[in-house]
């Protein structure tokens, strides 16, 4: 009896494993659609409504959804609170919050090309480099909605195979 209930153990704890990192193919493409849809919000908030960035990113945070809304409302918290910080460095520091939801090495170092540009340069230039960023992130988006597709339903099962296995193996 203890055998099954150790065997059922295994093959639930590997499962999963499984599921949590197939999780994580599931959403990257989410994340990097919302931060995709901030971006949008943030160039027509430099655009139109000539707000402020920080401002602008307390906007755009209430309007997105986390993880990325925690890293507007952390940029924008950087650039209202800490003098003698510049908008690249409240970006860059502001980063450590979509690192901690999941975003690759990838994803983080095209993200953090925009910090350098903003508040330093005239709109025009700012809305070209947001519109880069953004076309940038959709490919990567596409590229991520490919992955999960073939990886999400291979780790699923791959956790409770090798549950099985490892099962089969001790005994």
């Amino acid at each position: 009896m203890l055998r099954l209930i150790g065997a059922v153990m295994i093959i639930a704890a590997c499962g999963l494993v499984g599921i949590i990192v197939s999780k994580s193919y599931l959403l990257r493409p989410k994340y990097l659609h919302d931060l995709s849809a901030a971006l949008q919000l943030l160039e027509t908030e430099i655009n139109y409504t000539r707000t402020s960035l920080p401002e602008a990113c307390t906007i755009i945070a209430k309007q997105i959804k986390e993880p990325v809304s925690q890293f507007f409302t952390c940029f924008a918290e950087s650039l209202k609170n800490e003098s003698g910080v510049n908008a690249q460095e409240a970006w860059d520091n502001s980063l450590i919050v979509l690192v901690d939801a999941g975003f690759l090495k990838q994803d983080i170092e095209i993200i953090k090309q925009l910090g350098s540009v903003l508040g330093r340069s005239d709109a025009a230039d700012q809305l070209k480099h947001i519109t880069a960023l953004q076309k940038r992130i959709q490919a990567l988006a596409k590229a991520a909605e490919l992955e999960r597709d073939k990886n999400v339903r291979l780790w699923n099962y791959l956790g409770f195979c090798i549950g099985a296995l490892v099962v089969l193996l001790l005994i």
